[in-house]
């Protein structure tokens, strides 16, 4: 049975898996409204934005920043390989990592975070692509970084340790936090823009925790002053089953493992 998608669909979703991990992805992980069928879930562990008016605030409560330390590596190579990036400086919190397709085939992922999710590119798309990820997973007791990769996929990755500090929520005189949601889950006021322009707050369990959404009274950080009404909108992309080609490069990804002699 075919499972093809309309082509502007089916393009759509393969532009946001090029993007993933880089500020163009409107896919992003912590977020869990209209998820995109089960395949992609499976590997990237993405759901859709509500909306170009959820707002990113940088130095908002709960923002992780990210610093680069000590000197970059860079390998080039063929399908999954471990990359030995040196010991870990003793303020290292994640990698940071660049990654270039080299041919038009197949997918790259890196894991992220604790290494229960992962951000990818599908190289399919271009032999040029790139991807940058700012909270890849430090390596696990030794010196070696899995990048996963389809069996025939080219690439080139620079990669470099860096510190990461995450800022704590704030907590208003009602009691509830706010900020944006990180590792550590969801704060209860997420940052969004009011219909009328004006930045604020919104409750999470009314909006991105609500199966259905409705009209929202947008805060300011009080969880009480009303500055504006939100209406989100639903998910940009139908919940239908991804095209053939694109299951196959997500599935044909392969995990490189080290071996007993290459432990440290």
């Amino acid at each position: 049975m075919s499972h093809d998608m309309q082509p502007e669909t089916s393009a759509a979703i393969r532009m946001e898996l090029a993007a993933l991990g880089t500020r163009a992805s409107s896919l992003q992980r912590h977020q869990r409204r209209a998820r995109v069928t089960a395949s992609l879930v499976g590997v990237a562990a993405v759901a859709l934005t509500t909306s170009a008016a959820a707002l990113f605030v940088a130095n908002a409560p709960g923002a992780t920043v990210t610093s680069a330390l000590g000197t970059t590596t860079t390998a080039t190579h063929t399908g999954p390989a471990l990359v030995d990036i040196g010991a870990a400086p003793a303020t290292a919190g994640a990698v940071i990592i660049d990654v270039t397709c080299l041919n038009r085939v197949g997918v790259v992922q890196v894991p992220t975070d604790d290494g229960t999710s992962t951000s990818g590119i599908d190289c399919s798309v271009s032999d040029s692509g790139t991807m940058h990820v700012t909270d890849g997973q430090l390596p696990d007791g030794g010196t070696q970084f899995s990048v996963n990769a389809s069996p025939g996929t080219t690439w080139r990755a620079t990669l470099q340790y860096a510190s990461s500090v995450t800022s704590e929520w704030g907590v208003n005189a009602q009691g509830q936090t706010y900020g944006i949601e990180n590792r550590q889950g969801h704060p209860d006021l997420v940052p969004y823009t009011a219909d009328n322009g004006r930045k604020g707050w919104v409750l999470w369990e009314k909006t991105f925790g609500a199966d259905r959404v409705g009209t929202v009274d947008v805060y300011e950080t009080d969880g009480v002053t009303v500055i504006g009404r939100a209406t989100p909108p639903v998910g940009t992309l139908p919940e239908v089953p991804l095209d053939r080609g694109l299951i196959d490069d997500l599935e044909s990804v392969e995990t490189a493992v080290p071996s007993p002699s290459s432990t440290p």
